[in-house]
């Protein structure tokens, strides 16, 4: 199906149906269903207004038109270690940066080439509050950044957390001991935190800066750059929703606790999960979701019920303040 120029698209789930689609939510009172996604799309994102990328289950990376038609093969992917198979697709579409076995790969019109071997992933927990792994681009393009708490004990070209140039693929900053990272504003800086909560900052012009005390989980920026909202674990142990403003450097708590996992839909919106106490069988993980999830108006600082149960990516990834 054709997309109006100009819409804003959410890749999801609504309420009530397990189906993965592509949502349009310009109007958000009328928000309608574009197309669906095969049951097997493993990690969906948009690579366009009209195109969309997923990892499948037989480990490959395929690209797919809103409209249809048959799949491209970007890449291809082993099974194992757990982030194997991890993406990011550049913000022009050309190229793509992916993790294949515990190799670090770039993709696009030059070629496919490795960019690193990492140090193999031992056998050990998972802490959700602090592993992560992120891989991305910068919003300008120039930059793809791994950071990552699975791939440890390299340093250098091997570190866990990494700066490459997307152009050739070159290091340009490489450190250990950092999680949580989030590309945010144009030029393009990169946002992470150490394991006791310190903001660190990186931009090509002044490298590394020390921003704030903040123990952020799964951030994630807005479209235009001026925002990281992220959930933080309460004193009660529930997660709630912070919002960090990029300009000025400081921190917001808008909604009460027993919230987390909140994606940006548009520059204003976004979306989150309710959460309550888990009090049973309940892992690493101190809470459960409540079935309700929730979007939030920074502008309106307002709350409503939202139609979907599960948001993966919106676009556009990018726009002017």
């Amino acid at each position: 199906m054709p997309v109006p120029a100009g819409d804003n698209l959410v890749i999801g789930m609504v309420v009530g149906d397990p189906t993965v689609v592509v949502r349009d939510i310009q109007d958000p009172a009328n928000a309608k269903n574009l197309c669906n996604f095969d049951a097997n799309a493993i990690s969906p994102e948009f690579v366009s207004s009209s195109a969309v990328a997923y990892a499948t289950p037989d480990g490959q990376i395929v690209e797919a038109q809103l409209a249809g038609g048959p799949t491209t093969l970007l890449a291809t992917f082993t099974g194992a270690p757990l982030n194997s198979g991890q993406f990011a697709i550049s913000p022009d579409g050309r190229s793509l940066t992916y993790l294949d076995g515990n190799a670090w790969r770039l993709a696009g019109p030059s070629g496919n080439r490795l960019l690193t071997t990492l140090p193999a992933v031992p056998g050990r927990g998972i802490n959700p509050d602090e592993d992560d792994s992120f891989l991305s681009y910068s919003p300008d393009g120039l930059y793809i950044a791994l950071f990552q708490t699975f791939h440890v004990g390299g340093t250098g070209q091997t570190a866990p957390d990494q700066i490459r140039r997307a152009s050739d693929g070159s290091l340009v900053y490489s450190t250990t001991g950092m999680t949580m990272a989030v590309w945010a504003s144009v030029p393009s800086r990169l946002f992470f935190r150490d394991t006791t909560g310190n903001v660190h900052r990186w931009d090509a012009s002044a490298g590394l800066s020390s921003m704030t005390s903040l123990h952020w989980i799964r951030p994630h920026s807005s479209p235009d750059g001026r925002w990281i909202a992220y959930t933080f674990r309460s004193p009660s142990g529930l997660g709630g929703i912070g919002f960090y403003s990029v300009q000025s450097n400081s921190v917001s708590n808008t909604t009460p606790p027993g919230r987390s996992g909140v994606r940006f839909l548009t520059n204003d919106l976004v979306w989150y999960a309710g959460e309550k106490a888990c009090t049973s069988n309940c892992g690493p993980q101190p809470t459960i979701p409540t079935g309700v999830t929730y979007i939030y108006s920074i502008a309106g600082a307002s709350e409503v019920t939202s139609r979907l149960a599960a948001t993966y990516d919106a676009w556009p990834h990018y726009s002017a303040p």
